[in-house]
């Protein structure tokens, strides 16, 4: 196929033929063309043909995702979860809780439309060769309509999300969110379906018919040839959330046009031209790992699972042993059953889960009670064990940790900043070391990062010394707020008497002053 390249700024027409591709206006015999005929051609429109398996490429088939066939029979819950877990730990080596985590997680995929939340699972390890990729792939094979990306622009990202519904699993999102404060910022709002929207400005005429019909006529029979045309899409319903468990569409392929009509000619077409406000929904179930800590302000929406290199007496089997299909129509069967008892469940939430915590986990809590057996347990343990260690994890809740430990030891109602700072450098391997991005510890950043909570430094004096400094009442609300309320709880707790030291005095006392 000889191809005649044209000016950049002409029209392109696209059209199908059963035939093989040709391009209209090259000349096909051995003489070649003078100047004028070269410059006639190229103010001439190109017009590609192409054959009707290049048009099938040019779909959505990256993103095939046929509709998974539920299983023949009822399914239970518990027996389906325990297959689950059983079948994560064949493959992969999993920290405590992940695996009962991820099982629930994996039907919560199914079930998503019908909760008002959608559930962020992170995956984070201090370095490399950890099993992330590989928890992915096997995910992959097991969640709903999996997309896996290792890289995805902001627009590809809500546009994937509108389009199909998917559960996106992103791999290597250290390196993708670096900078990337746009593709963070709707990561963050898009685990509750009422935010998470983004809005743009597109052109009226956007989107074309790739699937061989004739414009007009989805699914007509014999529609070869035919031409690759542009469509107007049918307006979205504002605050139109989604389409439960299907994503079929007017057109029956699984595109959800999400624009709203605006800009009509006097015909009522399109203009050409004209642009519209354009809704696009980014709510779905996602999955990231990084290497190192995601963002804090979109770990604080996930439930973290901190995984860590296997040892060599830890053994997995290869990934070519993986049998999904069956454990996935179960899933679907299950939630198809039981989807009214999904969609209004209130299952009961441990009390000492964070507001967010609380709604994050809730789906899998509902789920799992839905299961019954050992897993409304199961689920809850995992809810209070991975939440606790987040929190213990957080980095400016173990800096103000330490803080309050080292005003109980110094005995002090008020400090100098030198002094604070000489104490925090003393400590070592604590998670707030990574909000120094390996730079000392100075007052100022001491100072920095205590500002967003309403904590300054004051000229203070103390024993004859004018320094600028900070006062322990200060902190109270800061301590309450951030600091685990496991950790509060221990130092608070009276002490056991058959360990009680000769300066058990100073020991009470110090847990009088840990009550902030």
């Amino acid at each position: 196929m000889r191809v005649k390249k044209a000016k950049s700024n002409m029209k392109t027409n696209t059209t199908l033929n059963s035939g093989a591709g040709q391009i209209s206006g090259t000349p096909l015999s051995g003489s070649l063309p003078s100047s004028g005929e070269r410059e006639a051609d190229a103010k001439k429109p190109v017009v590609r043909t192409l054959k009707r398996e290049e048009l099938a490429g040019m779909g959505h088939s990256v993103l095939g995702m046929p509709e998974v066939e539920p299983w023949p029979e009822a399914v239970s819950g518990a027996i389906l979860l325990d297959e689950l877990e059983r079948l994560l730990r064949r493959f992969v080596v999993l920290p405590g809780w992940g695996a009962e985590t991820l099982a629930l997680w994996i039907l919560h995929t199914y079930a998503f439309p019908l909760r008002d939340v959608s559930t962020y699972l992170g995956l984070e390890s201090p370095e490399k060769r950890c099993g992330k990729t590989t928890l992915l792939t096997v995910l992959s094979e097991l969640v709903n309509r999996p997309v896996v990306a290792a890289n995805i622009s902001s627009p590809a990202l809500f546009r994937v999300i509108e389009e199909t519904r998917p559960t996106l699993l992103i791999d290597e999102a250290d390196t993708l969110l670096q900078g990337n404060d746009e593709l963070r910022g709707i990561l963050n709002s898009g685990y509750t379906r009422k935010t998470a929207y983004v809005v743009r400005v597109a052109n009226q005429l956007t989107h074309y018919n790739l699937r061989g019909h004739p414009a007009g006529v989805p699914g007509s029979a014999g529609a070869s040839p035919c031409h690759l045309q542009r469509q107007s899409p049918s307006p979205k319903e504002a605050g139109e959330p989604g389409d439960g468990l299907s994503c079929q569409t007017q057109d029956g392929g699984g595109h959800r046009p999400p624009l709203q009509e605006s800009g009509e000619a006097e015909n009522g077409s399109p203009r050409e031209g004209a642009t519209r406000l354009v809704r696009y929904s980014c709510w779905c179930p996602k999955i990231m790992a990084a290497i190192g800590r995601l963002p804090e302000t979109l770990a604080d929406r996930c439930i973290v699972v901190r995984m860590q290199r296997k040892t060599p007496d830890e053994v997995c089997e290869r990934l070519r042993n993986l049998e999904a299909a069956p454990l996935r129509q179960q899933c679907a069967r299950f939630v198809r059953d039981h989807g009214e008892r999904i969609a209004g469940a209130r299952p009961e939430v441990p009390s000492c889960l964070n507001d967010r915590a609380a709604d994050i986990w809730e789906p899998l809590l509902a789920l799992a009670d839905l299961a019954g057996g050992d897993w409304p347990e199961k689920a809850r343990q995992a809810a209070v064990g991975l939440t606790l260690s987040a929190q213990e994890n957080s980095p400016i809740g173990a800096l103000f940790l330490d803080i309050l430990l080292f005003l109980i030891r110094e005995k002090a109602t008020r400090i100098h900043s030198r002094t604070l700072v000489a104490g925090l450098t003393t400590i070592l391997e604590r998670p707030w070391a990574e909000l120094r991005n390996g730079k000392a510890i100075t007052e100022s950043w001491l100072a920095r990062e205590l500002r967003p909570y309403g904590i300054r430094p004051k000229t203070i004096w103390i024993g004859g010394i004018v320094a600028k400094g900070y006062l322990k009442e200060e902190f109270g609300e800061a301590f309450r707020r951030y600091i685990p309320r496991s950790e509060l709880e221990a130092l608070r707790a009276p002490a056991p008497e058959a360990v009680v030291q000769p300066d058990s005095a100073t020991a009470e006392n110090s847990r009088q002053e840990a009550t902030p």
